[in-house]
């Protein structure tokens, strides 16, 4: 009977528990190294820097952590754009928002993509870092290493 009828998983992280490899970083994933896994506090940190001002406690600790450093400073890009799009419907809101009913409909609508690009954004950069994945968000990514204070610094 071979090992995949008895129930026995496939794969490298099989064979490295049957060697005696055992421990928290023992199975590797296909093509990856298990010390390139940030810790699980680190992960949290990064995790937490997507809920709205809370990016400052993580920007805090990102000197000590590359990992925490690239999620904190897209997370920081994140909130900057989320008050930036506060302040056009508080402006389209004063403005267009007084014309009856296309003026409701304009600044509902951009009400309501805002929020939700917002919202999908911040859950899905919460759950990358909170699964230790180096990821990059859409529109803020390229410019993650151009936060001042933080990239280019050892410490």
């Amino acid at each position: 009977m071979s090992d995949r009828r008895r129930g026995a998983p496939c794969g490298t992280g099989w064979q490295a528990l049957m060697e005696g490899n055992s421990g928290e970083n023992s199975i590797a994933v296909a093509g990856e190294s298990p010390a390139m896994k940030p810790s699980g506090d680190s992960r949290w940190i990064a995790a937490i820097g997507y809920v709205a001002f809370v990016c400052f406690f993580s920007l805090w600790h990102a000197k000590r952590d590359p990992f925490i450093r690239a999620h904190a400073s897209q997370a920081v890009l994140l909130f900057v754009a989320e008050c930036a799009a506060l302040a056009a419907a508080l402006i389209l809101g004063a403005t267009i928002g007084r014309i009856k009913i296309a003026g409701l409909i304009v600044v509902g609508l951009f009400n309501l993509v805002m929020a939700l690009a917002a919202l999908i954004l911040s859950l899905a950069g919460f759950f990358k870092a909170l699964f230790g994945d180096d990821w990059r968000m859409p529109f803020f990514g390229e410019y993650r290493e151009k936060v001042p204070g933080l990239h280019g610094q050892e410490g």
